[in-house]
């Protein structure tokens, strides 16, 4: 039987700020790019860059591009779970999983029963999905495979100035982001809860740095400790709009060009 709970925008927390500063590391070369639309990276350091006209290319932790794929527009990638590359299409409202080098390609067609507007869907831990319908506003998981929907509920976007639009959705440690570029980051538990609010105007990206949520934001990257609450910024130059982080490198990407860095992590200071 389908659960539904009715979440209460208002009842949110806001993070503060409160954390140290580090510096970008040596540069270490700049990547040509051209109309950047997305971005996404895998467990190995993989950086992925996808253009506005659909083109996807995967790039190694040197910025040499190691694999490329014409696809038409995806609507999110999420290439985490190695080695499948999942990526999603809204358009014909298909699920598609590559090899590492977009290779093997397989197609799902999301059942019109689970959503009735399938506007973002994200893989899960334990091999099942989360669709974010936005018929009605609803986040719902389901196993593919059983055909069955697991668990399902609303959001409450009443007490918010503007109707959301979300454009990203990921799940990461046992909790749900949805991406509104002009409220921010809004962070479920697995049961639906809404635990937080990254209330951030103009957002384009967010991802993950072990136990840390990063975004760029005011010529800075931003480091928020999802348990301890504790944050740290790493100041750059430049009209940057995409980061990516892994435990070597940084990217910082604009339309038209990629820079990357080098990253030696640091521990938050008490």
């Amino acid at each position: 039987m389908r659960s539904k709970v009715i979440l209460l925008i208002t009842g949110c927390f806001l993070f503060s700020y409160s954390g140290f500063s580090q510096t970008l590391g040596k540069k270490i070369k700049d990547v040509k790019l051209k109309g950047v639309a997305q971005v996404s990276v895998d467990r190995l350091g993989n950086f992925f860059v996808i253009a506005r006209n659909g083109s996807i290319k995967k790039f190694d932790a040197q910025g040499k591009e190691v694999a490329s794929l014409k696809h038409g527009h995806p609507t999110l990638l999420e290439p985490w779970f190695h080695p499948i590359i999942f990526l999603y299409n809204q358009k014909n409202q298909s699920i598609y999983s590559y090899g590492r080098h977009f290779e093997n390609e397989r197609i799902t067609p999301l059942d019109p029963a689970w959503a009735i507007e399938p506007q973002l869907v994200c893989p899960t831990n334990d091999n099942k999905i989360w669709i974010y319908d936005g018929s009605d506003a609803s986040l719902k998981k389901v196993n593919p495979l059983t055909q069955e929907v697991i668990n399902e509920f609303s959001i409450d976007t009443i007490q918010l100035k503007s109707k959301p639009r979300f454009t990203h959705l990921r799940e990461y440690q046992s909790m749900l982001f949805l991406l509104d570029p002009t409220t921010g980051i809004f962070i479920f538990n697995n049961i639906g809860k809404l635990v937080n609010h990254v209330n951030v105007s103009g957002l384009l990206h967010f991802n993950f740095f072990g136990e840390e949520l990063y975004y760029l934001h005011d010529h800075k990257i931003i480091f928020y400790d999802l348990y301890s609450e504790e944050k740290r910024s790493i100041a750059v130059e430049g009209d940057f709009q995409f980061v990516l982080v892994t435990d070597e490198r940084i990217l910082l990407i604009h339309q038209k060009k990629g820079s990357l860095f080098e990253f030696n992590p640091q521990p938050n200071e008490k």
